[in-house]
């Protein structure tokens, strides 16, 4: 049995296939939801070798993948494979029930791996590091209406960035509450920070991201978005390769400035150096950096070392 879930703010279209039957309902994107679900799902005699599957939609699916995978086995996917397998079976219209129809159906073929619930520690350091970002973008966001703006609205924007400066300071002082109450974390961040280029921010948004769940730097690069992705075909076609873009944006961006640091510095001399050799743009250069930075951070955590400097020929 399959359950595939479109999750919305407020609804749960839900799809269930039983010996190839389908079976649709609907139900609210609350606690008691997920009980009507449950009865639902008991009226059809489902048991724990349930699939479930949704997309990782904003937050909206937290509780309910929280609440189902202490019943049955829950997947959480990234909306592009979903997407991707529509496009394959020849998806021809787009409403709540046919996306939950698609889900299910990519959940009995692709049979994908099970989500992993975080720790209340892990996902206290993953929502305080999303929102510190959230409010930087927002400051961001009024430094540059305040370049354009009129005289009589300087006033409102300067108000707003103090707000914002205000704030910032006090989630920083949070996030190192957090630290104090949770030393091996603590360590892994100072772990972190030892990586040329990698600052207090990069270091928390990466120390958030990297969980159990990756075995290798390949598929924490891969959900970073920081994969290449190839585009050749016969003799004829040969693209350019570039990055899949299929993961967190904000965790790419993270990485971006640290990227910039570590060229400036000149962190991977060689590095560097063999990609000028081969006349990659900066731009590739610099993501390039950034999924090294990834693998380096994957590696520290991984063995529980501190950076070597030594290795990279870091420059003095």
């Amino acid at each position: 049995m399959y359950l595939g879930i479109d999750v919305g703010k407020f609804e749960l279209s839900c799809c269930l296939i039983s010996d190839g039957i389908f079976y649709e309902q609907e139900f609210e994107n609350t606690r008691s939801g997920y009980k009507a679900l449950k009865t639902w799902l008991d009226g059809h005699k489902a048991n724990e070798n349930l699939h479930c599957c949704c997309e990782a939609t904003g937050n909206y699916y937290e509780p309910l993948a929280e609440y189902l995978s202490g019943h049955y086995k829950m997947s959480v996917e990234n909306p592009r494979k979903i997407k991707g397998f529509g496009i394959a079976v020849l998806q021809r219209s787009k409403t709540d029930k046919q996306d939950a129809k698609l889900i299910a159906q990519y959940c009995k073929a692709m049979n994908p791996e099970p989500w992993q619930q975080p720790t209340p520690a892990q996902k206290q350091l993953q929502e305080l590091t999303r929102y510190i970002t959230r409010v930087k973008k927002q400051r961001a966001a009024e430094l540059t209406k305040q370049q354009t703006a009129p005289d009589y609205l300087k006033p409102h924007i300067a108000s707003t960035i103090a707000h914002l400066d205000t704030l910032l300071k006090r989630l920083k002082q949070d996030l190192q509450t957090f630290y104090k109450a949770n030393p091996d974390y603590d360590k892994n961040r100072k772990r972190l920070r030892t990586i040329s280029g990698i600052g207090e921010t990069s270091a928390s948004v990466l120390l958030a991201a990297l969980t159990g769940r990756f075995e290798t730097p390949a598929q924490f690069t891969a959900y970073l978005g920081l994969d290449p992705r190839m585009y050749q075909s016969g003799t004829s076609v040969n693209g350019r390769p570039r990055i899949s873009k299929v993961g967190k944006s904000d965790l790419r961006a993270a990485l971006y400035m640290p990227a910039l640091v570590a060229y400036r510095i000149n962190a991977f001399p060689d590095f560097v150096r063999r990609l000028k050799e081969k006349k990659k743009p900066f731009k590739v250069i610099i993501v390039a950096i950034m999924r090294k930075l990834a693998v380096i951070a994957f590696h520290i955590l991984k063995s529980q070392t501190e950076y070597d400097k030594s290795r990279y020929k870091t420059a003095s």
